[in-house]
């Protein structure tokens, strides 16, 4: 997978979580669908529009691994069965800041996932906890205050950096690389930051 990048990731407004990604061109990459109503984490990734060609499934480990966040798993895998890798979250990491490793194909770490400026939640939950007006204004802030992820390998070099981009209806990101990669590495980090994406969308 040779990735045009800058990537844009954009919910669309609906009632179910779907999601579009499309390249610098403007190119539709892929089709993100979650499942509704489970408590385990599943999606489902398209080629196309109409959802007719499916690409990647992924899914969360265990028992409630949606749910029980600390340490799930989510397995990345191409529609034919083979591996991809895997996302997994920080465990107790994560109460400062989110924190996520992403895993080649054998378990191996390749990319380290942190947000970099993690007192934002910190600020967005002190804000959100006033009644009434700390929910007006928790929008000015979603809307002005947006948090960022850099994804480091496995060298602790940056490679590429995930914005929120300011929106009030929808959520948008964009993802840019920072130094070239290509190839398989594309394919894991994308289909590991959609995942993040899904877990970080309501944030700022």
């Amino acid at each position: 997978m040779n990735l045009a990048f800058p990537l844009s990731l954009e919910f669309k407004f609906s009632i179910f979580t779907e999601l579009r990604v499309t390249d610098a061109s403007g190119q539709l990459v892929a089709v993100v669908k979650e499942k509704t109503f489970s408590v385990r984490d599943e999606v489902k990734v398209y080629a196309d529009e109409a959802r007719r060609v499916q690409t990647h499934g992924m899914k969360a480990g265990g028992f409630l691994a949606g749910a029980l966040d600390w340490k799930a798993k989510r397995h990345i895998r191409r529609v034919d069965g083979s591996p991809v890798g895997a996302l997994q979250a920080g465990g107790l990491r994560t109460l400062w800041a989110a924190t996520y490793d992403l895993l080649g194909p054998d378990g191996e770490g390749r990319f380290t996932i942190r947000d970099d400026q993690p007192w934002l939640n910190m600020v967005e939950g002190v804000i959100g906890s006033v009644p009434f007006v700390g929910d007006l204004v928790a929008m000015g802030f979603d809307y002005f205050v947006n948090p960022t992820f850099t994804v480091t390998d496995s060298a602790g070099q940056p490679a590429y950096r995930v914005h929120k981009k300011r929106s009030f209806l929808s959520r948008r990101f964009t993802i840019e690389e920072l130094k070239p990669m290509g190839g398989a590495d594309d394919e894991l980090v994308l289909l590991g930051l959609i995942q993040l994406v899904l877990r970080e969308r309501e944030r700022g």
